[in-house]
């Protein structure tokens, strides 16, 4: 005779699978795409499109042993926090919130991004201190996510990641942010 808490189980330990396949960039048999196919509307952004009295700053760095990697010449961006956005942050970090994604993981593969996630993120390039910053920023939830990386003596890539963090950005003041 079979348990009635068998077939709980077997569906949590599919959930537990596919949660972890998401967080380490494995496909999930397509629920990530599902996650993003919902458009932006346009009202969930505009906001986002004005100019504001913040600032966001900030530096982003991946350690390697005892040597420190800055994401000099790389592209930081500031995202509009949005349900696609969420979605997406998701599936690439493994939560909204915070966190990190070692390159040699590859990319997540999304098929063609919403034009209106496209036309309000906003990017900059760090300086050769590994240094951003975002001027002009309107009140809301914002994400900012960078990238580092570094290559071997041949110049091969040999290393990085991505970093993401989520901000709440109010009150005309500068938001200092480090990545990781």
């Amino acid at each position: 005779m079979k348990s009635a808490a068998f077939p709980t189980a077997l569906f949590l330990a599919l959930g537990l699978v596919l949660a972890g396949c998401a967080q380490l960039g494995l496909p999930t048999f397509g629920l990530q795409g599902a996650a993003l196919s919902t458009p932006i509307a346009p009202s969930e952004v505009e906001w986002a499109r004005k100019s504001g009295a913040n600032t966001v700053a900030g530096t982003a760095t991946l350690k390697a042993g005892s040597s420190t990697h800055t994401c000099a010449g790389q592209s930081a961006n500031l995202i509009p926090d949005t349900a696609y956005a969420r979605a997406r942050m998701t599936a690439i970090f493994g939560n909204d919130t915070r966190g990190t994604r070692a390159a040699s993981l590859g990319p997540v593969k999304f098929g063609q991004d919403d034009p209106l996630y496209v036309s309000t993120l906003r990017t900059t390039r760090c300086d050769a201190s590994g240094s951003f910053a975002f001027p002009r920023v309107p009140d809301g939830i914002w994400y900012v996510t960078s990238s580092v990386k570094w290559g071997d003596s041949q110049g091969a890539a040999a290393g990085g990641g991505s970093m993401m963090q989520r901000l709440d950005v109010r009150g005309g003041r500068l938001v200092k942010v480090t990545l990781p």
